[in-house]
């Protein structure tokens, strides 16, 4: 693996604990997209808006990951309260 994009995603969900079980549930898809997750975040304080830290090997993946439906659907069932805000990076040492 040469280079990985890391990726933050951020957005504010209804309630944190259903949006958790949805995400939860949807990682087989993420795995199938080749998206790693590394954590996830609470505002300290708002513990309803919440960051995804992740890694993906091709940009193309993930924003095909974010615009298939399916993943749409779950964000929506699990509470994701308008467009998430996604930052797609590189490391440096």
């Amino acid at each position: 693996m040469a280079n990985p994009i890391h990726t933050h995603l951020s957005h504010e969900v209804e309630d944190f604990a259903t949006w958790k079980q949805g995400f939860d549930a949807h990682e087989p898809y993420r795995q199938k997209h080749g998206i790693r997750i590394h954590g996830v975040y609470q505002a300290h304080d708002n513990p309803n808006h919440v960051t995804v830290h992740g890694e993906v090997d091709d940009a193309s993946a993930l924003q095909s990951f974010m615009a298939d439906p399916d993943v749409q659907a779950t964000m929506q069932t699990a509470g994701v309260k308008g467009r998430p805000d996604m930052k797609m990076m590189h490391k440096h040492a």
